[in-house]
């Protein structure tokens, strides 16, 4: 490479540095000696890699730098289907399952169906105006968990966390599986299609949130409207039959087959906890406040008010329009939303969209999940409770691990509940009422210790929706228990004991490399004896000594030999093409390879107690993924015998083809 250009900016100061490498735009001057690099995306340099990066940009776009993260902000209009497309979506499947749990008494308890709605409603009032006040508490972002950790400590922290991880994974099961009941509701031959179908949508949500959360709003915006548009359409329309006297009634039902049970007050709590399924994402707004264009916190106190009053309408009103048509859990599978839908519009052009519009809705609930999923998980990796690589956003700017991670552990729930939502329900929502306990509990601690101006009245709305959440967490427990919701009673410790762990060995790891702010770093005294590990007699191995020699005049081939006549042909070898270079020829008729290269290095250290070992590995570096199958293996058996030994380094000497064919060719000009 040429040396560079250098060339004067338009400002003082301002020096440009332009090189021959592509992937480099330019470097710019900030002081004597310092330059920062602003880089462009690296391009691929092989066939392969450039048809590989134009497939990854077709699906997911070019890559965004960090810079125009601003600009992948939302606005409200596509922040209400990102973030609340979870809540809109149960209106499709929260009434249904109250009625399934009371149809096991008979159609008579039918009549507690409002009440309870009524309710529901209720309790998501007080949720939505604590949330309201803990996003104006933590305008940078409030989610359960930051709520939890900050005010009441470390332990609440992560169970809010473990349980709204828990739901993340349970709301995308449960949507996806209604949509696709939606679905076969109106085209029953898809029935037997319903698991393949629910992880090819899980698949897609996947796919699209990969391109970044700004673009996903903006294809998910159109299926919420319309959701929304046919949604309070139907209820609209119910409603006014009704009061002219001719309200819609469904017909050609047969009740689904469901356990007879004796009615009383623990059936009214499992089908409250039922309805509260309605509920769940109702905190993805104040996790999801950085998403938001500036001002972040007005808008998203703006984005969760409209959200709740739509939920709040739609709920009560699909409730009523149940009540009223006669509405019940069906055994052909068809959705209790559907059956309203074709007594109000008829089997016309409205009631075909009411039901792809329902499906849509459904599946793109999953967003909820796939916009909080990543960003909690990164929350948490950047504080130590989760792998790292969490906390990495890829090229579109969006968490990738954690989305790929929430997708595969959704795809793996459908397998084994086959898809089943009756069945998925009862692990439902009581990860998400746990973590609204912890978040407003947090939030009256946060107001006592600030006292900022009217604390006392958010303080008052905190402790309420603590309490009321905490009395709906106590039902679910109750009422749920038996029906599968010790699962998550049992999962959620079970997360929390993993964190715990991951956070011990990230925090033993800090401890072990940490520096001490007063220690003096001097060069090393001690000299160093420089070994090449060879297997064969190889360009890597003739790299790997030209590097050594430059490190150290104490450079010496190493070279384990099963047959003594090959190795001593290696040694010729080397001492005629490499003259004074010594070589050690270690014999092992056993056949075993590292024990002896260990055995030489204990006797090489206690033979000279002062130096340095450093031990080098040629390795040729793999083009192709299946390659590293083929290549390599026994340097890193040996590499991983070596690695923490003391008084021994071992590097590392990649080796290219490239530079084995550029040196054949020197070799063919001389």
């Amino acid at each position: 490479m040429t040396s560079p250009e250098i060339q004067h900016g338009r400002k003082p100061g301002d020096v440009r540095v332009r090189v021959e490498r592509p992937h480099t735009r330019y470097f710019r001057y900030v002081a004597p000696g310092v330059f920062t690099a602003k880089l462009a995306a690296d391009e691929p340099t092989t066939t392969g890699g450039r048809v590989w990066a134009s497939a990854r940009r077709a699906l997911f776009g070019r890559p965004l730098s960090t810079e125009q993260e601003l600009e992948e902000r939302l606005p409200k209009w596509k922040a209400l289907p990102v973030f609340s497309s979870d809540v809109m979506s149960s209106v499709a499947y929260a009434t249904q399952a109250s009625l399934y749990t009371l149809l096991g008494v008979g159609t008579i308890a039918f009549g507690w169906l409002l009440p309870i709605s009524v309710a529901i409603v209720g309790v998501l009032a007080l949720v939505t105006l604590s949330y309201r006040q803990t996003i104006r508490a933590y305008p940078n972002g409030g989610g359960s968990y930051i709520v939890a950790h900050a005010n009441l400590g470390v332990l609440p922290g992560l169970v809010a966390a473990a349980a709204l991880l828990t739901d993340y994974v349970l709301t995308v099961a449960v949507s996806v599986s209604s949509g696709v009941q939606a679905l076969y509701s109106l085209f029953p031959p898809l029935l037997p299609l319903a698991v393949p179908l629910i992880v090819l949508f899980i698949l897609f949500v996947m796919s699209i949130n990969l391109r970044g959360i700004r673009e996903s709003g903006t294809i998910f915006a159109a299926p919420t409207y319309i959701f929304l548009g046919s949604a309070l359409l139907l209820i609209a329309l119910g409603v006014l039959r009704t009061i002219l006297g001719a309200a819609p009634h469904v017909t050609d039902v047969v009740p689904a087959q469901v356990p007879a049970e004796t009615f009383g007050l623990l059936l009214l709590m499992r089908a409250f906890a039922d309805g509260c399924s309605a509920m769940t994402g109702t905190e993805a707004v104040a996790n999801g406040v950085p998403a938001f264009k500036p001002p972040e916190w007005q808008n998203a106190r703006t984005t969760m008010l409209i959200m709740s009053l739509l939920l709040g309408t739609m709920f009560l009103g699909t409730s009523f329009l149940a009540h009223v048509t006669g509405a019940l859990p069906a055994a052909s599978g068809e959705s209790v939303l559907s059956q309203i839908g074709r007594s109000v519009f008829g089997r016309g052009a409205l009631w075909y969209v009411l039901q792809l519009s329902t499906m849509g809705i459904l599946v793109l609930a999953a967003q909820t999940s796939f916009a909080d999923f990543p960003r909690l998980s990164s929350i948490l990796a950047r504080d130590g409770y989760m792998p790292r690589h969490f906390a990495f956003r890829g090229e579109r700017l969006a968490f990738n691990a954690g989305i790929v991670v929430l997708a595969a552990v959704s795809i793996a729930l459908v397998v084994v509940f086959e898809g089943n939502v009756e069945a998925l329900i009862p692990l439902y929502a009581i990860g998400v009422f746990t973590a609204f306990t912890l978040s407003q509990a947090g939030m009256v601690r946060h107001w006592f210790k600030e006292r900022g101006p009217g604390w006392r009245t958010s303080a008052f709305f905190n402790g309420l929706g603590a309490v009321t959440t905490a009395i709906v967490v106590v039902i679910f427990v109750i009422a749920k228990f038996a029906l599968g919701a010790w699962i998550v009673i049992v999962i959620v410790p079970i997360l929390v004991i993993l964190m715990l762990l991951v956070h011990r060995e990230y925090a033993t790891e800090a401890r072990e490399l940490d520096v001490r702010p007063t220690a003096v770093i001097r060069p090393p005294r001690r000299r160093q004896r420089v070994i090449v590990a060879a297997p064969a007699f190889t360009r890597a191995v003739v790299q790997a000594v030209k590097i050594a020699r430059t490190t150290s005049s104490d450079v010496s081939i190493v070279h384990v030999a099963e047959d003594p006549e090959r190795g001593e042909a290696f040694r010729s070898r080397v001492e005629h093409q490499m003259p004074g270079v010594p070589v050690v020829l270690i014999e092992s008729p056993y056949r075993s390879l590292v024990r002896p290269f260990l055995r030489y290095l204990e006797v090489a250290r206690a033979e000279d107690p002062d130096a340095v070992l450093v031990v080098m590995i040629p390795e040729l570096e793999a083009r192709h993924w299946w390659e590293r199958a083929l290549f390599n293996q026994n340097s890193r058996r040996i590499r991983n015998a070596l690695v923490g030994l003391p008084d021994i380094v071992v590097l590392d000497v990649p080796y290219r083809r490239e530079d084995a064919q550029r040196a054949a060719a020197e070799a063919a000009a001389d």
